[in-house]
Parts: C-alpha cells; structure tokens; sequence
C-alpha cells in the first residue's frame, strides 16, 4: 500500500503560521517518505503596492523581495534537511492562491499545508485571506496550522 501523501506542498512568508505549517510538513513528509516542496510568492498587487508607496523602482523593489524570498527558503529548506527531508525550493510571482493552486495541480501535491494567518505588511498578503482562497479553490486536503500562542 502506498502512503496517502507522496508530495507535500508548503506555501511559507515567515511568519509564525507559516513556521507552524512548516514544522508539521516536515513532520508529515518524514512519516509517509513524501517529497516536501517548498513555495515563496511575489504577490504582484502587494510588489505593485509596495513601489507606489516607497517610489522605489520596481526592479530595485523585486530583487529586493526576491533576496528576502530565496534566503527564507534557504533556511526552509536547511531545517528540512537537517531533520532528514529534502525540499525542493520554488519562488514565483503572481497572485499567491493562484500560484498556490497552479503549483498544486502541476506538481501532483497530495496535500497543501499553510499557516491560517500571515505576517504584517508584504508578508500579510500571503497567508490569511489568501488561505481562504485556496481552501476555497483546491480540489486536494489543505491542512490550515494555526501560529503557536508561545512564540
């Protein structure tokens, strides 16, 4: 009998939500030997947002977000490797739950896990209305992992 979850999609902002959501993957892909694949969106209308307010240029402003976007995943990643589960890393610009659902479907995920709310400022567009979103959207289980009240 094969295991119910063989690919396990992470969307991750860094926030507390998402580091629970992160935590339970990992715990999720070591139990059932699932491939754990880890996904950072440049929300387009936040970035829009974002060079509007700050009157940086939008190329500065993305490569910004960019850097932030690849580092966290890198730290993602690291953490899964050093508890024994390789992670694949994806950053992607687009409206988040559509990103979200896209990489889903295209990569035959079984389950997406992600944190019920998001971080403040660019952060806050990830998660929270846009978990709403994909429950909303998704065709597969999504597992919505609430922050720890302790962190």
């Amino acid at each position: 009998m094969t295991s119910r979850f063989q690919k396990i999609l992470v969307p991750l902002d860094g926030s507390k939500a998402s580091r629970a959501a992160h935590r339970l993957a990992v715990e999720l892909a070591r139990l059932h030997g699932a491939e754990l694949i880890l996904l950072y969106v440049v929300d387009e209308s936040t970035l829009q947002e974002l060079v509007h307010l700050s009157g940086q240029d939008r190329p500065c402003l993305l490569r910004d977000v960019e850097k932030t976007g690849k580092a966290m995943l890198a730290a993602f990643a690291k953490e899964s490797q050093d508890q024994g589960v390789p992670a694949q890393m994806h950053l992607l610009q687009g409206l988040p739950e559509e990103v979200i659902i896209h990489m889903a479907a295209e990569r035959q995920v079984d389950v997406i896990v992600m944190g019920k709310v998001g971080g403040k400022g660019h952060r806050r567009s990830m998660l929270g209305p846009v978990t709403e979103r994909v429950l909303e959207a998704a065709d597969l289980p999504v597992m919505v992992v609430s922050p720890p009240l302790e962190d």
